[in-house]
């Protein structure tokens, strides 16, 4: 268990009628507990310099990494309350908010920590775009169906070339998102790995690698349609142009999601992907 928390930030995305009724019936219950120093509903306020002791943030996981990236350097613990469908990243439910956040305040909770991805993108030598990722760096074609053609080096060592619908390097966190989809393992969020899983490789025989967190990828594009383009958790969009470079490693600091007493990892991957059989 943790320590009483006594300044909570409040953020999620009140156009979003479910997410303002929820947080209109909740902030009664928060506000007694502890001072909420930020209501930022239309997520348009500056979080990086909000000082609070844990960020509550309610949606689903769209609106926790939208949330985190805003936070920015601002490395407060986040606790997600998850009205969206599956909710991996939410430790909170719906279904019995104000009890479970009541709980939580009051110290019954615990933070975790997990790695999260620095990307930076370079064209003809001069830095484009810098981001840092929670789930996913993703580069993939657009509507035409033509082979994306990546070239791919690790610690400057040259892998091969990657030819198919795109390439994605994951978090641990983020092996339950897209690149599960794509075929990736599901890795355990705890691990210092980084994934990189092909979508729907031309060559069969490139397959998912779990590497060291400690290695640094570049995603050079060779070739491919025009259309091509790196989005980051699926929500920034960078469009690429032929020889452009994306430099994938560890970012400096990672993410503090607060999981509430009684969480269980293995629990929630058999909840959220509907595995059969009982829970011993």
């Amino acid at each position: 268990m943790s320590r009483k928390i006594n300044s909570v930030l409040i953020t999620g995305d009140g156009a979003k009628p479910r997410v303002a009724d929820a947080v209109r019936a909740a902030l009664p219950a928060i506000r007694k507990m502890a001072k909420v120093v930020a209501v930022d509903m239309d997520e348009s306020a500056s979080l990086d310099k909000v000082r609070a002791e844990m960020a509550l943030v309610f949606g689903g996981d769209g609106a926790i990494l939208k949330a985190v990236r805003r936070l920015g350097d601002n490395n407060i613990p986040v606790c997600g309350v998850n009205l969206g469908k599956l909710g991996f990243l939410a430790t909170l439910t719906d279904a019995d908010s104000r009890k479970e956040i009541r709980a939580v305040l009051a110290g019954e909770y615990w933070v975790r920590t997990a790695m999260k991805l620095a990307c930076v993108v370079r064209r003809r030598g001069r830095v484009i775009h810098r981001s840092v990722a929670v789930n996913d760096v993703v580069v993939s074609r657009g509507a035409l169906s033509r082979i994306v053609q990546i070239d791919v080096l690790i610690d400057r060592y040259c892998v091969g070339a990657y030819n198919g619908d795109g390439l994605i390097v994951s978090t641990p966190l983020g092996s339950t998102a897209h690149s599960l989809s794509a075929g990736g393992p599901i890795v355990e969020p705890g691990l210092n790995s980084i994934i990189l899983t092909p979508i729907c490789p031309h060559t069969l025989s490139n397959r998912p690698i779990c590497l060291s967190a400690s290695r640094k990828i570049e995603m050079r594009l060779a070739g491919g349609p025009e259309g091509v383009a790196l989005t980051v958790d699926g929500q920034v969009y960078i469009e690429l142009e032929r020889g452009d470079v994306a430099t994938v490693s560890k970012a400096s600091k990672p993410l503090r999601l607060v999981r509430a007493a009684g969480f269980n990892y293995y629990r929630t991957l058999h909840e959220k992907l509907g595995w059969s059989g009982r829970i011993i």
